[in-house]
């Protein structure tokens, strides 16, 4: 089943193309992978589904209906929710409290307390969070940052969760334990689009990966597909993906 269509999708900003004609679908359950140069337009298409910047042209539609229009807390109402790059926790919040705030914005729709209480604390214990839960959050470090962006996205109730750079600046051990985390979230049945740069990372847990190129799609595949793909190494791989001869 289909979750999400692109088709033919544009963005521009005045005289600039951003994206141009963007096609592909992400089915139910799975997970899909976004790669690309900086400026490919990653970001930007997370934009339009989330509905934070208007579409230039084109469709999105989400589970068959087109959201091209719709407010972004329609959005977050209707079960797709996102992470950002930039980790910004609600200042003056504990971390429990940031997670709530999810919990009340979200497809569940709380509104008690109550139960946004408990929302918070279940997505917590799923991204290992749940000992720092009544800690400020800017005493976290970089990983536990990005692991409370994710919680505080589960705390919406998505069916599909918008992955971006969750994974940029995590050491290896680190990036093992977002792996998992990420796996677990596929387990519960959460559709995901993840953008990212790391490339062991988005090999490993894609089952297809769309490749961004100058706002244009340039292949679309499994990760064993892509990372042969003459056109994806040209554009962005570089020559140590090429095969041996």
């Amino acid at each position: 089943m289909v979750i999400l269509e692109a088709i033919n999708v544009a963005k521009s900003y005045g005289g600039l193309k951003v994206l141009t004609d963007v096609n592909f679908q992400v089915n139910k359950g799975e997970i899909l992978g976004i790669i690309g140069p900086n400026g490919a337009g990653k970001t930007t298409f997370m934009n339009l589904i989330s509905c934070l910047t208007p579409i230039t042209g084109g469709v999105i539609k989400y589970k068959g209906e087109v959201i091209n229009n719709k407010k972004p807390y329609e959005i977050a109402k209707l079960g797709i929710a996102r992470t950002f790059q930039i980790v910004k926790p609600f200042t003056g919040l504990t971390v429990l409290e940031n997670v709530m705030v999810g919990a009340f914005y979200g497809k569940n729709q709380v509104n008690s307390k109550k139960d946004a209480i408990k929302i918070a604390e279940e997505s917590l214990e799923i991204v290992g969070l749940s000992e720092f839960k009544d800690k400020d959050p800017r005493i976290l470090p970089l990983a536990k940052r990005k692991k409370l962006e994710v919680a505080r996205a589960l705390a919406m109730g998505p069916e599909l969760l918008l992955l971006d750079e969750v994974m940029a600046g995590l050491n290896p051990k680190e990036l093992d334990e977002m792996l998992l985390e990420i796996k677990k979230l596929k387990e519960k049945g959460i559709t995901i689009i993840a953008i990212e740069h790391v490339m062991k990372a988005i090999m490993e847990i894609s089952e297809r990966i769309v490749v961004l190129h100058l706002g244009k799609k340039i292949a679309e595949g499994k990760p064993e597909e892509i990372v042969r793909n003459p056109q994806v190494i040209e554009a962005y791989l570089g020559s140590k993906y090429k095969m041996e001869e």
